[in-house]
């Protein structure tokens, strides 16, 4: 374990590029997820005949998770 300032400044930039850019590809991908549930939405309530209310539900519990 680091026990100098300088080297654990050292440890935390190698951890940082290594974790922040995985971090930055999990945000775009669930934002492009999260916008096909709205592209899904205008298909979805024709061909299910689901009402406003089913469809809230369903995507307010996907956006918990």
């Amino acid at each position: 374990m680091p026990t100098e300032p300088a080297e654990r400044v050292a440890l935390y930039r190698k951890l940082a590029w290594r974790i922040v850019p995985f971090l930055f590809l999990a945000f775009i991908v669930a934002h492009i997820d999260r916008m096909n549930v709205s592209f899904a939405k205008l298909q979805m309530l024709t061909d299910l005949t689901l009402s406003e209310t089913v469809y809230g539900t369903g995507a307010g519990i996907f956006f918990l998770g």
